[in-house]
């Protein structure tokens, strides 16, 4: 008995430890997280306007989003087929995603962004792996729901030639544990060149932190600096879901530091802030805004923009849009 005392413990912290390792570890190779992906060679080459939608896609979950729910396959096909039709009505040349699925056992396993890609007739694709787990411990009950594989990101998709030029991975939550952040996903900032008929454009597609807000303020602080390095010799478009809401509504989170950026400008302009036509999240009664499509105004026009209301339920987001002209 003695030694079975002794030897529980020891079997326990192996067992912990095999679990742990088994868990937290990915499928996909760390070369292949980032990777430009060819769907043909058919690339828009003239146009008059440009248009660009961000997308939290929300894995197509809806308003199941980070719920512990049995959701059905269902669900997912549904919300696929919604989704297509409103991107073929609104003819988008550039889109930003964040929360699409590649292939998870959440969202039936479907590679969302190829099945999107293919069927817009889109060229060609950046795609950014940020989640890669076995076991995920959130929702934290049922623990039913913790078990299987995620494999999710971040993607642009677009008409035009396109160059991957980084992938920047934010800092995780600040005030977390260890064990927190080894599940965590990564906060991503996806950076490409796009060949807009012989122009070039410059397209950052971001997730920013969203419950330590310590943290996205750090994360504001970066984006910052990208977007001024980058918007000093190219047009910018910044896009994504910041988790932050208007310099107007909090003067102490991500976006007022990255709204003091020179030539700065959004989409959704101030007079816009506080309509409520304008909120994007949550998508079922929208009160705040938190996605965003910035850019600096010396190089590009916008020529109109809104929040897609037709988006529905698909998302627990509804996207924003804008058209623009380079200067």
């Amino acid at each position: 008995m003695k030694r079975i005392l002794i030897a529980l413990p020891i079997i326990l912290l192996i067992g912990f430890t095999v679990f742990y390792f088994w868990g937290s570890s990915g499928s996909v190779d760390l070369g292949q997280l980032n990777s430009k992906i060819v769907y043909h060679d058919n690339y828009k080459k003239s146009f008059d306007t440009v248009e660009v939608i961000t997308y939290n896609l929300g894995y197509l979950s809806g308003m199941t989003n980070n719920l512990p729910v049995d959701r059905g396959d269902e669900l997912f096909k549904e919300n696929l087929l919604s989704a297509r039709s409103m991107f073929e009505q609104i003819d988008a040349d550039i889109i930003g995603f964040q929360e699409i699925d590649f292939g998870s056992a959440r969202s039936i396993y479907m590679n969302q962004l190829d099945s999107i890609a293919v069927t817009l007739g889109f060229p060609v694709a950046y795609q950014s792996i940020n989640w890669d787990k076995t076991y995920l411990p959130f929702p934290y009950w049922p623990p039913s729901q913790h078990f299987g594989k995620i494999l999710s990101g971040q993607a642009v998709l677009s008409k035009f030639e396109l160059q991957p030029i980084e992938t920047i991975t934010l800092e995780k939550p600040i005030n977390a544990g260890f064990f927190y952040k080894s599940f965590y996903l990564d906060r991503l900032i996806q950076i490409v060149k796009l060949n807009l008929g012989g122009s070039d454009i410059i397209v950052m597609n971001l997730h920013l932190e969203a419950f330590d807000q310590e943290t996205r303020v750090a994360h504001g602080h970066v984006v910052k600096e990208l977007f001024e390095r980058y918007a000093a010799d190219y047009p910018v478009l910044l896009i994504g879901d910041f988790n932050s809401e208007s310099e107007y509504v909090s003067s102490e989170d991500a976006l007022s530091i990255i709204m003091t950026s020179s030539n700065i400008e959004s989409a959704i302009v101030k007079d816009q802030y506080f309509n409520e036509s304008t909120k994007t999240f949550p998508s079922e009664q929208p009160d705040r805004m938190i996605d965003y499509i910035l850019f600096n105004n010396t190089r590009i026009q916008k020529v109109e923009s809104r929040v897609v209301k037709e988006a529905g339920q698909i998302s627990d987001h509804l996207p924003v849009m804008m058209k623009f002209i380079i200067h």
